[in-house]
């Protein structure tokens, strides 16, 4: 099973913290896969990023699987802008993203 952690909002210097916190405390469970469920994120900023890298390679350390999934057009550009899109395979939902993990 699939651990899904839902986002909405803006991931900025307001919420990244928070978010963070949220990801590493799924992570401490060293899930075999963890899904970030973005439909509802209209915005990330540089510091977002940050964070969203860094649960990227933590999840490749200790060997779990990472996708995004529901990921507006204007989110997914900032991640290929940033090139941060070669460690986030997008899904259209939550379900095609368990399947192409599993």
């Amino acid at each position: 099973m699939s651990n899904i952690i839902e986002l909405s909002g803006r991931i900025d210097n307001n919420s990244s913290a928070a978010i963070e916190a949220r990801i590493n405390t799924v992570l401490d469970a060293q899930p075999k896969t963890l899904i970030l469920d973005m439909p509802g994120v209209d915005f990330v900023s540089s510091l977002g990023l940050r964070v969203m890298l860094s649960a990227a390679k933590r999840c490749r350390k200790q060997s779990t699987k990472i996708a995004l999934c529901g990921v507006l057009p204007q989110v997914e550009e900032v991640f290929q802008l940033s090139g941060l899109s070669a460690f986030f395979p997008m899904h259209p939902n939550c379900e095609a993203a368990q399947q192409a993990l599993a």
